[in-house]
């Protein structure tokens, strides 16, 4: 396999090519300037590693599976590239146009899908669709935030917070925000809102890292009036999804690209896809209320994220349901978790579920305490200062997300 010598607009490695296919791509790569054929690897298992360091110096890299010569291994290093080097783009290639095997292909992540022999016309469109992609990436300078919502236990009211944090982000000068439901069955952040929920999940858009641009994300939108946008959650009570942890990361951070504000609406405990969200914050809110096995589960999440070195200042305890008459009064509540209660969102049960039955959230516009609480949180979010950047902790574990997952930190 030739090396590439210097950086070149286009690298491209083939898996398994047939050889008159691998031939007639080399002389047509010939002809493709700023484009460069690397080679053909003969094998699929154990592959992805390989491709990624041979595609190093290409902005848009692309690798070309055959999907002829065995498709279950054709299908298993597409996956693997999915979630291990997302940034490389996959082009099936095959002489069967079977609607089985194209949906198999796209399904496990591949971009394009080439009927052989390969047309070059076709085979050119697809290289410059993603070379636009990259350069899109390229042109989004300022990253947006995000906010992931976490609950110290169950029914501490964190979807209800997310939504109204959401809503008020939004509202305020017009802001990009949108609302992820991270709840791998049964969310209810559609419910919420009113707007009827959605075919599609954030996690079947997370499991299409290798197609997503701003035209995919839009046919999985949810639209609220207020101009927030929602990813919603699966619907299906035994829903399952295959998208892992670095796919999950990798679409945070494209959301972050496209929007100034993204909020995730976590279920309580560290979840994969909680992991990954964290691995992605700029901060995180651990929502209590006032009661021992809430704060008991507040302190042990600021424990963990201690331990994956995630600075305290990037942690907002939030206090829901807050009352100066509750059980455990707001000096027990900081001596237990060591620290102060960054915000305290007053206890406001009622009013918060007639707008949950009625499907419209509390306007800010109202004379409401908890209304006042929320657009004192939206604008601590909105205007504190983003650090210089995260600790190498964090990047570690963004590292280790990406090579094997976030559970090895654990010792799981």
């Amino acid at each position: 396999m030739s090396a590439i010598e210097s950086p070149v607009r286009i690298a491209v490695i083939t898996v398994r090519l047939d050889r008159p296919s691998y031939g007639a791509l080399s002389h047509f790569m010939a002809t493709v300037p700023g484009a460069i054929l690397v080679g053909d690897l003969d094998h699929y298992v154990g592959a992805e590693r390989e491709i990624d360091r041979a595609l190093t110096r290409g902005h848009t890299r692309v690798c070309i599976v055959d999907y002829d010569q065995n498709t279950e291994e054709a299908i298993w290093i597409t996956e693997r590239l999915r979630s291990e080097h997302p940034d490389v783009c996959v082009f099936a290639a095959s002489a069967s146009s079977e609607p089985e095997r194209i949906i198999a292909a796209m399904r496990s992540g591949c971009a394009e899908y080439l009927l052989k022999p390969v047309q070059h016309e076709r085979l050119l469109e697809g290289l410059a669709r993603m070379e636009a992609k990259q350069k899109e990436k390229a042109r989004s300078k300022v990253r947006g935030k995000i906010i992931t919502l976490l609950g110290a236990k169950g029914g501490t009211g964190v979807t209800s917070l997310a939504l109204h944090l959401a809503l008020e982000l939004a509202a305020e000068r017009q802001r990009k925000c949108i609302l992820v439901d991270q709840h791998p069955a049964l969310g209810d952040v559609s419910l919420y809102l009113g707007t009827g929920r959605h075919q599609y999940s954030f996690y079947e858009l997370a499991s299409n890292t290798e197609r997503l641009d701003q035209e995919l994300l839009e046919g999985f939108l949810l639209h609220h009036d207020s101009g927030l946008h929602i990813l919603d959650s699966p619907e299906a009570v035994d829903a399952m999804h295959g998208a892992p942890p670095s796919a999950v990361e990798y679409t945070l951070a494209f959301l972050a690209e496209a929007y100034q504000f993204v909020i995730v609406d976590c279920p309580p405990g560290l979840t994969d896809g909680t992991l990954a969200s964290i691995a992605q914050s700029d901060k995180v809110a651990i929502i209590m209320t006032a009661e021992l096995p809430s704060v008991r589960n507040a302190v042990r999440y600021m424990e963990h994220l201690s331990k994956l070195g995630y600075s305290s200042s990037s942690i907002h305890l939030v206090l829901n349901r807050h009352s100066k008459k509750g059980p455990l009064s707001d000096e027990r509540v900081e001596k237990a978790l060591g620290r102060g209660i960054s915000f305290r969102i007053p206890n406001s049960y009622n009013e918060v579920i007639r707008a949950i039955n009625a499907g419209a959230p509390i306007s800010s516009a109202t004379k409401s305490d908890f209304a006042a609480a929320i657009h004192n949180w939206a604008h601590d979010v909105a205007t504190s200062k983003e650090s210089a950047k995260k600790s190498e902790k964090m990047k570690a574990l963004a590292t280790a997300q990406s090579r094997g997952g976030v559970l090895g930190l654990f010792g799981k």
